[in-house]
């Protein structure tokens, strides 16, 4: 039997590493392989995890969180003259380092003893933590943009340090095609999988629900969302609707503030069933200002969901075809314009809820398979062409 070994930064989380990787690593459980999904910690906050019991799920260090100062963050005390903040920094760095290089060892050695055939690694600190000898079987799998990787230096410098030492593996034929031409070798791109799968199509024309399920953070810019559609919504011929955010962030409570009193825009907090929500709505938005490969578009196209975004970049064409399945605009206007459209149209919501419907099967998972089959027997021949050189 086969071994797949997952391996990510923090589990018992909503993110879409952990939500990804349970829906590829679920699939192979079911058909015969052995998967094995770790994470170096956990997110600090209890969450009733939904996978496929085959799976086997670990933690290496489930007590302490993920994250602590940076050096720059240190020298910027350092130069305040905040001399006793920035000791307590350099201890607190300094244990954080001790307990993670325990972390790592712990990690090398279930990798040794669990010997899997491939290892998916999903976040570039990662790499560092991988014995060598497994490096031929491990993917990166990066997921966002190729500029997002490009902008942190770090994660930079790791890409061009495993350059033909590991399997790249890209989310966009876009992102994989401008790694070639930046010379990383390796190259591969298989789709996100959408989570679940439904029979059922949501009754757009009926619903009158405008929906967001975000992360509530700066570059998601929920706040300009939100002022899109009040603007709308002073039209009194737009009362029947109403728009629903789902989140949370380090925007939350400037959201609740901004939509206090509005009648028709309410905050309704985090949510795990995500499928239940866009069955019983109408449009999908988004404004972010960059994506990896956005999870909630998927899982839109799904339900039958049209989404408005703005080009949040290397993806955005391959999960929305413009026009058909929602739309992709470029300023503010367009946007307001395109979404009165779709509220003023019924027949036009209706034609692109059956697009998106028929859209969304080459997101699921058992479509996205055979590349992933493809990728891993390119894995076994460079390993067997290893052994034969050796």
């Amino acid at each position: 039997m086969k071994k797949i070994l997952f391996l990510q930064l923090l589990g018992k989380t909503y993110g879409g590493v952990w939500q990804v990787n349970k829906t590829i690593g679920g699939y192979f459980a079911s058909n015969n392989y052995d998967v094995s999904i770790v994470s170096i910690r956990d997110n600090k906050r209890d969450i009733t995890l939904d996978y496929n019991k085959k799976i086997t799920i670990k933690t290496i260090n489930p007590v302490d969180s993920w994250g602590i100062f940076t050096g720059s963050d240190i020298l910027k005390e350092i130069k305040s003259f905040h001399i006793i903040k920035s000791l307590k920094m350099i201890l607190s760095r300094i244990k954080y380092d001790y307990v993670l290089k325990k972390d790592i060892k712990k990690l090398k050695n279930y990798i040794s003893e669990y010997n899997p055939d491939y290892i998916i690694a999903t976040h570039y600190q990662i790499l560092d933590m991988i014995p060598k000898e497994y490096l031929k079987k491990t993917v990166y799998c990066h997921h966002s943009s190729l500029e997002m990787a490009l902008d942190n230096r770090a994660n930079k410098k790791t890409l061009y340090k495993y350059n033909n030492l590991v399997n790249y593996l890209w989310l966009t034929k876009s992102t994989m095609d401008n790694a070639k031409k930046i010379n990383l070798n390796n190259n591969s791109c298989i789709y996100n999988p959408v989570r679940f799968t439904t029979s059922l199509v949501a009754n757009v024309t009926n619903n009158k629900k405008i929906v967001v399920i975000s992360r509530l953070s700066y570059e998601k810019r929920i706040t300009l969302m939100i002022e899109m559609v009040k603007q709308i919504f002073e039209d009194k011929k737009y009362k029947d609707w109403t728009f629903e955010i789902y989140g949370e962030g380090e925007d939350e409570e400037k959201i609740k503030e901004l939509i206090k009193n509005n009648r028709q825009i309410r905050f309704m907090g985090i949510t795990n069933n995500p499928e239940k929500i866009l069955l019983s709505s109408s449009i999908n938005l988004n404004t972010s200002l960059f994506e990896g490969f956005c999870m909630s578009i998927l899982e839109a196209l799904e339900c039958g969901v049209p989404t408005i975004t703005f080009n949040f970049g290397e993806s955005v064409y391959e999960e929305i075809k413009d026009n058909i399945t929602g739309y992709i605009v470029k300023d503010e206007d367009t946007y307001i314009t395109k979404l009165k459209y779709l509220m003023d149209n019924p027949e036009k919501l209706q034609e692109m809820s059956t697009e998106c419907k028929n859209f969304s099967k080459e997101f699921h998972v058992e479509n996205l398979a055979n590349d992933w089959l493809k990728l891993f027997n390119k894995i076994d021949e460079g390993v067997e062409n290893e052994i034969k050189e050796k």
